[in-house]
């Protein structure tokens, strides 16, 4: 099982001083099936005194604090290893056909888990647009609702990524899905948030996950310490496989080089730094992630 160094730091600086902060984390990764988190630190400067944890409505890890010391700059670096296997598939030929999911879904809400209901509405971030319908049926025309889930997953995410280009100056946080479909271009924020709208609109539960991703650098360069950044993928549920990860800005399904730390309904549930400051006037955010292979 492969072992990853992960360091991730957010630096806030303010224009005058702030007066109190109040911030929210979701930075710790989770132990799952093919993951294991061996050790976590979290420093914050300068440094607060209430820092607490617990696990979220979601079984995350979420860390809070109160700094009430005056302060220009705000910095918060975590550290964490983790051993991440490749996640155990199901024989695509095991799945149920596509055609069958929103009766399966169905039953399995009424019967085994109501809570899959919450990964079928719509959030703030995630509406359940008709242009996201539209391009649903668009993407989704000709495929075979016979056809296995897990193969259906794959050839409707082939068919997302060809649609969309990937531009950093595309979007901000703030940037409606609407305008995601209109421009067909984003981040992998906009496009797990698009993808979760579209398969929700096919009664497949689906759920928004927030992580990292190891990246590697051209041939033949050398990989820079610090270039790699916050990732965003989805998770679908699959009647009688479970959740199934999928990353659809990469047009594949989630292997070893994907570091989950937190599982929700949208970005709000799991952003990874957020919160309130009292005062400091206008701020500027600096984030960096920098992931490694140990071993």
């Amino acid at each position: 099982m492969p072992r990853f160094s992960v360091t991730h730091r957010t630096r806030y600086t303010h224009e005058t001083p702030v007066g109190s902060a109040w911030q929210s984390l979701h930075l710790q990764p989770r132990n799952e099936a093919a993951q294991q988190c061996e050790s976590f630190e979290l420093q914050v400067a300068p440094h607060p005194t209430d820092l607490a944890s617990r696990f979220d409505y979601f079984g995350n890890k979420q860390h809070f604090f109160t700094l009430q010391e005056p302060h220009r700059e705000l910095t918060i670096t975590s550290r964490s290893i983790v051993l991440r296997d490749e996640p155990i598939l199901t024989m695509a030929g095991l799945t149920p056909p596509i055609g069958d999911i929103p009766q399966l879904v169905d039953q399995a809400v009424l019967e085994e888990d109501f809570l899959l209901e919450q990964y079928l509405n719509a959030t703030s971030l995630v509406p359940l647009l008709p242009e996201a319908r539209e391009l649903s049926h668009e993407l989704g025309a000709e495929l075979d609702p016979g056809v296995s889930t897990m193969d259906w997953l794959a050839l409707f995410g082939d068919r997302f990524n060809q649609a969309f280009v990937f531009d950093r100056e595309a979007t901000q946080i703030s940037t409606p899905l609407s305008e995601v479909i209109s421009e067909r271009r984003g981040v992998c924020q906009d496009f797990a948030h698009l993808f979760i709208s579209c398969l929700r609109q096919f009664r497949l539960p689906t759920a928004y996950v927030s992580g990292y991703l190891l990246t590697h650098p051209p041939s033949g360069q050398p990989r820079l310490v610090g270039t790699d950044a916050s990732h965003a993928w989805v998770s679908a549920y699959i009647p009688g496989s479970g959740w199934i990860d999928y990353d659809p800005t990469n047009a594949c399904f989630v292997g070893s080089g994907h570091i989950v730390i937190a599982r929700g309904r949208d970005f709000h549930d799991v952003s990874p730094v957020k919160g309130l400051f009292s005062g400091g006037g206008v701020k500027v955010l600096e984030t960096g992630v920098n992931v490694e292979i140990t071993e």
